[in-house]
């Protein structure tokens, strides 16, 4: 019995870590002193990343995810880390039959997190605090050497978006009051919901939004144009959107038949489904570690919440699949593609850069698709924006 005992307690059995493939957020395996001073870097790192960079909770947690397994499987510090240790990280990933290992994508993900976690370690006083109490200089263990694989899979990557056209934003929206006159006339309960989401679609489009973006959109986001000739569109002139690394831009209404259809929704469908909630007496929700005021938001779930971006994927591939043979795929950020390539004629693509919120023109002229037929007169025809409805 006490050789078993003694099995039990190898350095790679001990009860208290934490089991092959489990994240070990308390760091367990390291000394204490090292332990708690690890805990306290990484949530400082949180932090940062959170309220001075900008990210969500979802990549914050991806993040740390994709650092732990890293440290989990070197059993060190984090300031401890090298380029080596990336390196045999990802030799440990490939199938010793096959060959194969983990794809671009996935190598793209773990470096975006440690490099992330390094620009925050390198910063020059937690460097010589580190110093000071451990006597260890960090070094830079993500480099061009071990993260090859992502420059090679970005030369070689193939733009995959793509915009509808016209006709296909015609038919898919025919798709969907098909479904909602047989769902009225069935009177189903997927009604309002189906109501709710043909003026999703619309809106993402017409906006250019990310659905993480539209699906929390609230009533407040809205304001009236200063200018008297969009005064037509009253306090939906304006729509103000904070996304992607808390970029905040206003995006301008330009089109009657939306601003119309976004007040009958909002006079005729999004109060039913506010009636429809059931024990939300706070009137208080909350989604990716946010809080919303569901009377405020402007798409809000039958549940009393935000509708997820998984429902609205679901509710748009089910439409597509009805409707269109088309052999790409169209996902929500299919919508934002087709928003870019509506607005940039409209406008101008430095200011479409502008309304979509990116960094470089070269990200928004990446968004625009439009058919190479009508290519040489898109940009440059004649638009009547300011004109009378009526016309």
């Amino acid at each position: 019995m006490k050789n078993v005992y003694a099995i039990n307690c190898t350095d790679n059995s001990k009860p208290s870590e934490k089991t092959k493939g489990e994240v070990d957020r308390d760091f367990s395996y390291l000394p204490e002193e090292k332990r708690s001073f690890a805990l306290n870097l990484i949530k400082d790192w949180k932090a940062q990343s959170r309220f001075q960079i900008g990210l969500n909770v979802k990549t914050i947690e991806n993040h740390f995810n994709n650092l732990e397994r890293l440290l989990r499987y070197h059993r060190v510090a984090p300031w401890e880390l090298n380029p080596k240790h990336v390196i045999d990280f990802f030799d440990s990933k490939v199938d010793p039959k096959t060959g194969n290992t983990i794809s671009p994508q996935s190598h793209a993900c773990y470096c975006s997190a440690w490099r992330s976690f390094q620009t925050f370690l390198f910063q020059l006083e937690r460097i010589n605090e580190i110093q000071r109490t451990f006597n260890v200089r960090p070094v830079p263990f993500v480099n061009d050497e071990n993260s090859i694989a992502v420059k090679r899979a970005k030369s070689n990557k193939s733009l995959k978006g793509w915009a509808l056209n016209p006709e296909q934003i015609d038919t898919i929206d025919k798709e969907f009051l098909r479904q909602i006159t047989a769902a009225y006339q069935s009177k189903s309960k997927s009604l309002l919901p189906l109501q709710r989401d043909r003026v999703m679609f619309h809106i993402c489009i017409h906006f250019s939004l990310r659905v993480s973006e539209l699906i929390k959109l609230q009533l407040t986001d809205f304001h009236a144009h200063h200018d008297i000739r969009m005064a037509r569109f009253g306090d939906f002139g304006l729509l103000t959107v904070t996304g992607k690394n808390s970029v905040t831009g206003t995006v301008p209404m330009r089109e009657p038949a939306i601003h119309e259809l976004l007040k009958w929704y909002i006079n005729s469908v999004r109060q039913k489904i506010l009636l429809r909630r059931k024990g939300k007496d706070d009137g208080i929700c909350t989604y990716d570690g946010e809080k919303f005021i569901v009377s405020n938001l402007l798409f809000p779930s039958e549940q009393g919440g935000v509708v997820s971006c998984n429902t609205f994927r679901k509710r748009l591939n089910n439409i597509v699949s009805e409707c269109l043979s088309s052999p790409k795929k169209v996902t929500p950020h299919t919508l934002r593609h087709t928003g870019c390539t509506l607005m940039v004629p409209l406008y101008s693509p430095e200011i479409a850069q502008k309304y979509m919120r990116h960094k470089n023109l070269y990200t928004t002229l990446g968004y625009y698709h439009p058919v190479p037929l009508d290519a040489a007169n898109e940009v440059n025809r004649a638009i009547n924006f300011f004109d009378d409805e009526d016309e």
